[in-house]
């Protein structure tokens, strides 16, 4: 009997209205979709990728990874502490290090702006950066 109540309760004009909001609630999405290909369609073509090396705040390298072809090394080495870093194609990584926990190295590959590689024992930081020449911030993405 109480099922049968509530059935009552609801009319034609209410679930036109549920349609409605849930059509709505779609509305972020495709505005947001729409912002991000238009911000990755031309000015992708401008966009130069650079991959950044510091250490404890101080660049110690640097390497451009769009149009990067084979595999670039890096190591690096201060102390008794040492880092090596490969570069293949326009991804960059961290293959091999002597610190204890090894996350930089179990990190992997990255390739897009914004993503980091940390070594926090040896206070080595990979970071990728994009230019363009639109001068827009792709939301997150680190710019020069």
């Amino acid at each position: 009997m109480k099922h049968n109540k509530y059935l009552k309760m609801i009319r034609p004009g209410d679930i036109i209205i549920i349609v409605l909001l849930l059509a709505a609630s779609f509305i972020p999405y495709l505005v947001f979709a729409r912002q991000q290909a238009k911000a990755q369609g031309p000015s992708a073509g401008t966009r130069v990728l650079t991959a950044y090396v510091t250490h404890d705040g101080k660049q110690v390298y640097k390497i451009r990874l769009t149009g990067h072809r084979g595999t670039s090394r890096y190591h690096y080495q201060a102390g008794s502490e040492y880092n090596d870093i490969v570069t293949t194609g326009d991804q960059i990584q961290i293959i091999d290090a002597n610190c204890p926990d090894q996350v930089c190295v179990k990190k992997g590959r990255i390739s897009k702006p914004g993503q980091t590689i940390v070594c926090l024992p040896h206070k080595l930081l990979v970071e990728i950066k994009s230019s363009t020449g639109s001068g827009t911030n792709g939301g997150g993405m680190v710019t020069e």
